[in-house]
């Protein structure tokens, strides 16, 4: 019986030893870790994924500097010819009944002259602060010139300014010297 149990422990062992590990893995003998490798070569970049989107748009810097002045061109100078004044009352733009024959007269001027254009320059007499006198000489200047547009002048043919008292056709202290820089004078010049 000893010799059945050591034959029987032997051919136990001859076994387990000729035995292998189940599964691909191997023996699953479990321990600590052991220390890091070194990384192998990089691989190959792969492709280029799509763009992101755009992120918010940040300060603006400060301006560059000014470019190199390009080559003069053409001077064109128009020349202006004086057509007619029309008048107005103290510290008024509304135009006077009297005056409107004026502004019928222009543009049928203009409608019969198609390539004449038409500038209009507002004015004050000296009564009046220079701020105050210059946008009375700008509200003058509006009414003639919505006025020349409901006669049926086009606005590209009208061209504006407001001089308030700068240029004044008098300097007497008398009603008809103020009455006389109390104006919009009427300018015509071919294109």
């Amino acid at each position: 019986m000893r010799r059945a149990l050591l034959l029987s422990t032997l051919a136990l062992f001859a076994v387990a030893c000729t035995a292998r590990p189940n599964g691909p893995e191997g023996w699953n003998i479990v321990g600590p870790a052991g220390p890091a490798g070194v990384a192998g070569p990089a691989g190959p970049a792969g492709p280029q994924g799509p763009a992101g989107p755009y992120g918010a748009a940040g300060v603006q810097g400060p301006a560059g500097a000014m470019g190199a002045q390009g080559q003069a061109g053409a001077v064109s100078v128009a020349r202006w010819t004086k057509f007619k004044d029309i008048l107005f009352d103290f510290d008024k733009s509304e135009l006077r009944a009297n005056e409107t024959g004026k502004v019928t007269e222009i543009a049928a001027y203009l409608q019969q002259n198609p390539t004449v254009v038409v500038g209009i320059d507002g004015y004050s007499d000296p009564r009046g602060s220079d701020k105050y006198n210059q946008a009375l000489s700008e509200r003058r200047v509006n009414t003639i010139r919505d006025a020349l547009m409901g006669a049926g002048v086009p606005a590209a043919k009208i061209t504006t300014g407001a001089f308030g008292e700068m240029r004044l056709k008098c300097t007497d202290s008398t009603q008809e010297c103020w009455q006389s820089d109390r104006r919009v004078e009427v300018l015509i010049s071919a294109r």
